[in-house]
């Protein structure tokens, strides 16, 4: 199977807490963040998703439910150099087999888990050793003469598990 000719179309837009389902809104209320909670519909070749965005402890996260409102995972937005050195090391090798130049659009570290091993690892009252960890990032990409945009999730040591080239659609955007 060439993982590379896969490719992911994702629509993401913005919608009112009242379009949610009632179980998303508990847990996130549950949490009781400070910041605002913003909320959005995520459609993909994958199916569709709810999301729930803001910041919490200086860092972008990001929780996702089902489309009936469990939670699937919680992501935290990073910089390639917070990740640990051996990741990172085997991050860059690993792209470097597969493309002749990339860079790092965005990088997020994927926890999945229970859901009160979620709630418990965001109000820090554990750490992630019950979570599953893995890393989802976004590069931009050479690997002959164009550059393209790829989603590419890595497991925790840094080995790649999926990679689709990325063509985000997006109705509200226009982009030239």
């Amino acid at each position: 199977m060439n993982i590379l000719s896969q490719e992911k179309f994702e629509k993401e837009y913005r919608v009112d807490r009242e379009q949610i389902p009632q179980i998303s809104l508990n847990f996130v209320d549950n949490l009781k963040f400070k910041k605002k909670i913003k909320w959005y519909v995520e459609e993909s070749n994958e199916g569709k998703t709810y999301e729930a965005k803001t910041c919490y402890l200086k860092y972008l996260y990001s929780l996702e439910f089902s489309e009936k409102g469990e939670i699937l995972d919680v992501e935290k937005k990073v910089k390639f150099k917070e990740l640990p050195n051996d990741v990172q090391n085997n991050i860059s090798d690993k792209l470097s087999e597969k493309f002749k130049k990339f860079k790092f659009k965005k990088i997020q570290i994927q926890y999945k888990g229970t859901e009160q091993y979620l709630i418990d690892f965001i109000k820090n009252k554990s750490d992630n050793n019950d979570l599953k960890t893995s890393y989802e990032i976004i590069v931009k990409a050479k690997e002959t003469d164009t550059y393209k945009l790829y989603e590419i999730l890595l497991n925790e040591q840094g080995d790649i598990l999926k990679m689709l080239e990325f063509r985000a659609i997006n109705s509200i955007n226009l982009e030239f």
